[in-house]
């Protein structure tokens, strides 16, 4: 679990966390954020790390892998938006029930990895426009 400062666009980006177990690919996402005028204010690598950094920081968006050590990404989307609702961004290479319970809890989008830059600044900017209480699953992008 890591906390950042706010490091990228004077501090006018979108504040994401971003939620995934494959430290590549973790940072992978990080540079695609930050490239598209994202601050990375948070990353974790498991699912209790994710839900105490998303209670602590109120990013703007979570970026969720679903396939975490301990609880899935699904199970954590349910328990953000119970206790920090926010915009949710669901990141998987899986098309299974998870995706599903991942939308029904209050996740906006699925992207399926791998994630280019610009599929993440389309998502990034589409649920941006929305309300963060709305409610959820807008669908898979992607």
């Amino acid at each position: 679990m890591r906390a950042q400062g706010e490091d990228t666009a004077g501090g006018k980006g979108p504040r994401v966390l971003v939620v995934e177990d494959e430290f590549v690919i973790l940072l992978s996402l990080g540079v695609q954020l930050k490239a598209i005028g994202c601050q990375v204010v948070g990353t974790a690598r498991e699912a209790e790390s994710a839900l105490e950094l998303a209670r602590s920081l109120r990013p703007d968006i979570v970026l969720m892998d679903l396939g975490l050590p301990g609880k899935d990404g699904a199970e954590v989307t349910r328990a953000i938006m119970a206790e920090a609702p926010t915009r949710i961004i669901v990141v998987t290479a899986y098309g299974d029930e998870r995706v599903d319970r991942a939308l029904a809890a209050g996740a906006r989008l699925v992207l399926t990895k791998p994630i280019v830059q610009e599929q993440l600044a389309r998502a990034i900017a589409r649920v941006m426009a929305e309300d963060p209480a709305e409610g959820p699953g807008l669908g898979e992008e992607g």
